[in-house]
């Protein structure tokens, strides 16, 4: 025979109390006026251990209260073949803010992902149900969803920074824009000059600011902007030898091992000819591989940060009812300093930069005047 499934009214007649009652000592909040004896407490905390009674998350959710469930949706696969995920460290943060909180997460992955992409749309919205919130990861995200989650007050936090009109999504980002503009200037404190971006301008947000970074640098310093197209590895080295590039910025989906491999079969050594600054960590460096100079990404304060104020959204949002009228005294309030924060980016000294090479060793040595 089946196990019998205990429900809260088993509970209720095991300790002697009212089914509310029971729903109130779960729940951890009797409406004013209703006092729970700790006598009473402790039997129905007794009748919850003996019957191993658990509730049933989103029927209290359908109730009103809270589950203590967040969610995390990923826009790309979230554990991809070959082991090289995106968002390992990210999880990590995640789940050590979720011990401390004491709630449990619900990874959605019910959504196919088509062209490298998830999408929340059809039967997505109505699993967002099912958590108090969701935490939002990916590097092409759909902005109409994002415009639909604000619309809508579902409570999310999107790791990395987004905009949107009137500057109300949520987000715990790291600082590209100055961490690159860091790297500008240990590139000039050692003499360089000649500096290049190599990389895609496209138009997610990560590549917008370490541009940013790199045009608001060049320009404090009169220097001109230089950019490389790394689509093709080796004309982009021959580029850079051909334009004396001394330094080289360069994000780390952007082929830095390869490009470095085809500057030096060029005869130009990195970093004694060209030094080359990474614009965030390799994920999964492999054995072997060089121990690049640059800044890394904070991936698990950024993962753990977003669960604390997705926690606190949440918590907002059920303690304060809707109308300013009836809104809860001492009830938290979050401010834009809270709702937008921007992670440092940590600077690495590895082993890809050094001075740049006088104008002697640049038109006499590896790296030749092709004027």
């Amino acid at each position: 025979m089946p196990r019998h499934r205990f429900t809260q009214a088993d509970v209720a007649v095991m300790a002697g109390v009212s089914q509310s009652t029971v729903s109130f000592v779960l729940n951890g909040n009797a409406p004013i006026g209703v006092r729970i004896s700790e006598e009473t407490r402790k039997r129905v905390l007794d009748a919850i251990h003996i019957t191993g009674y658990s509730a049933n998350p989103v029927a209290q959710r359908l109730a009103g209260g809270r589950n203590q469930i967040l969610g995390v949706f990923t826009y790309e696969a979230t554990f991809p073949r070959g082991g090289r995920d995106f968002y390992g460290a990210f999880l990590v943060g995640i789940e050590h803010a979720a011990e401390q909180l004491g709630v449990d997460m619900l990874l959605f992955t019910s959504a196919r992902v088509v062209d490298g992409r998830r999408q929340l749309a059809r039967d997505g919205w109505q699993r967002l149900g099912i958590a108090d919130g969701c935490l939002l990861l990916g590097q092409h995200e759909d902005r109409g969803e994002l415009q639909h989650l604000l619309d809508t007050n579902y409570p999310f936090v999107f790791i990395g920074k987004r905009v949107s009109e009137g500057r109300m999504l949520p987000y715990i980002g790291a600082d590209y824009e100055s961490a690159t503009a860091r790297q500008v200037e240990r590139l000039i404190a050692l003499g360089h000059t000649r500096i290049g971006y190599a990389g895609p301008q496209s138009s997610d947000q990560p590549t917008l600011d370490r541009v940013e970074g790199y045009r608001q640098a060049m320009r404090a310093h009169s220097l001109p902007l230089r950019f490389v197209d790394v689509h093709d590895v080796p004309g982009a080295a021959e580029e850079i030898a051909e334009r004396r590039l001394t330094a080289i910025l360069v994000a780390p989906e952007n082929y830095p091992e390869e490009l470095a491999d085809a500057l030096e079969q060029r005869g130009l050594r990195v970093p004694a000819d060209v030094s080359m600054l990474l614009l965030g960590q390799p994920l999964h460096p492999r054995p072997g591989e060089r121990r690049w100079s640059g800044f890394a990404v904070p991936r698990e304060e950024m993962g753990a940060r977003a669960l604390v104020l997705l926690s606190r959204i949440v918590d907002q949002e059920s303690r304060t009812p809707k109308s300013p009228e009836g809104r809860m005294k001492n009830a938290p309030v979050l401010d834009d300093a809270d709702y937008h924060q921007m992670l440092d980016c940590p600077d690495i000294d590895g082993e890809s930069l050094a001075p740049a090479p006088t104008t002697t060793e640049i038109k006499e040595g590896n790296i030749r005047d092709h004027a």
